[in-house]
């Protein structure tokens, strides 16, 4: 029979806010690694620690389910004997969470680790000591943004003129479109369809046969290694047989390390081809005119343009932000962020050249501490230049996304109703506000 009391009272260092006790007596002291951990230390009077046993024992007594006692019966006393060690523990807890997040609170520290119960000094009616260790985030001190100058190479910031004929070819280079082959064998180029299936030499075990679209160029990222060279030459309804030995970091984890024999069968052949611009064409793309089209062509060149050029302005000031407050790195955020990198770069852990892994790895450190300062110096641009976001402005932004996305504004305000995607939406908002104080203040001297 398991005895256990059911209860609802689970505990986490950093979750619960709590009073801190009366009796409690506190102290901290900084790590001398990195500088951003400290320990806080706390001291509890046993009177205090046993008050907090005796509410346990209380909320233990009203849901425990112990033979000879009616439920919601039993004595305290009995039920403080029976659980004392995980009434005790919960209890010191208890305490030692009060204590934290009310630290936390009071001095306003800027935490982000989790708080790690480090030592924890306790006998029973005696005074409860303990120390918990958390990382905060360093003093960011903003240079005089009046007396910032950011050189930029003239050639960086240089705006291509307006290439009509160019800028036509590459509007039909993104809207080719797929003609079907008949008359000829596949060629480079091609978007072959192909019934696939696969089988493990191994264990002779074969794959359902499936549909798959093939590209046909050597630098296309096709799941089966050179494909492309056994359709090259073959016209539709072609059976094609062949062997490939993967690596044991393919992508495909049923192929990884084994031989498979592929079996692929032609279905059809198309080939990209830019359309004409002709009237047809700028009707289907909802323009009466070639020169409408010309003319939404070159305001889009010169808006992207300009956003390049802003971009590369803004990414030279972050640059030079970044070298001007060489703060440390909380080492909890930079965890953070390398956790994400990795994610977004799959591929690195299966690099198996040891010297190249360590060489990208620490790339992406570095832009990973590069971007958490500048995250860090626009939260501080903030906090300097008083930014907000009010009910207008959110407004503003709710009707731009309704527009832009073509959803009506009624259901844009509802996915960003719940507090969490408001408070998100409103983060984005004032981090741009930062940036264009950053804009505004900083002196962009062209070399």
């Amino acid at each position: 029979m398991n005895e256990k009391p059911q209860t609802d009272s689970g505990k986490d260092l950093e979750s619960k806010p709590g009073d801190v006790p009366a009796a409690a007596e506190v102290d901290d002291k900084s790590d001398e690694g990195s500088g951003l951990w400290i320990d806080l230390d706390i001291q509890a009077k046993a009177d205090e620690v046993e008050r907090r046993i005796d509410a346990h024992a209380e909320n233990y007594a009203a849901r425990a389910n112990i033979p000879g006692f009616r439920k919601g019966k039993v004595p305290a006393e009995v039920v403080k004997k029976r659980y004392r060690k995980l009434i005790v523990d919960e209890a010191l807890t208890e305490v030692i969470e009060s204590f934290v997040q009310d630290r936390i609170r009071k001095d306003n520290l800027q935490v982000v680790s989790r708080p790690e119960l480090r030592d924890v000094k306790y006998e029973e009616g005696g005074d409860l000591k303990a120390s918990v260790r958390v990382e905060v985030l360093p003093e960011v001190k903003l240079p005089d943004l009046e007396q910032f100058t950011v050189e930029i190479p003239a050639d960086q910031l240089k705006v291509k003129d307006f290439d009509e004929s160019e800028q036509i070819d590459h509007f039909l280079e993104h809207n080719q479109r797929r003609e079907p082959v008949t008359d000829r064998p596949v060629g480079s180029g091609d978007v072959v369809a192909v019934k696939h299936q696969a089988m493990n030499l191994e264990n002779k075990r074969m794959t359902p046969r499936k549909p798959m679209q093939v590209l046909i160029d050597a630098d296309a990222q096709n799941e089966i290694t050179e494909i492309e060279k056994e359709l090259t030459g073959r016209s539709i309804g072609a059976e094609v047989v062949f062997r490939r030995k993967y690596p044991k970091d393919h992508a495909r984890k049923a192929w990884a390390g084994k031989e498979m024999e592929h079996h692929v069968t032609i279905e059809s052949v198309n080939t990209l081809v830019k359309p004409d611009l002709n009237e047809e064409f700028l009707k289907s793309l909802g323009f009466d005119s070639r020169k409408a089209f010309l003319d939404r062509l070159r305001q889009e060149y010169e808006s992207q343009s300009s956003k390049a050029r802003e971009e590369r302005v803004m990414g030279a000031i972050a640059e030079k932000l970044v070298e001007s407050a060489p703060f440390a790195v909380p080492e909890t955020l930079l965890r953070q962020e390398m956790m994400q990198a990795i994610r977004q770069n799959p591929g690195l852990m299966h690099v198996k050249n040891e010297e190249e892994k360590g060489r990208r790895i620490a790339e992406l450190e570095a832009l990973a501490a590069r971007n958490i300062r500048f995250s860090l110096l626009v939260e501080a641009v903030k906090t300097a230049f008083g930014v907000k976001v009010d009910a207008e402005e959110l407004e503003k932004r709710l009707r731009e996304m309704a527009e832009s996305s073509g959803v009506p504004l009624k259901e844009v305000r509802k996915y960003y109703a719940p507090a969490e995607r408001r408070n998100q939406l409103m983060d984005s908002l004032e981090r741009d506000k930062a940036l264009e104080i950053l804009r505004e203040k900083v002196t962009i001297k062209e070399v």
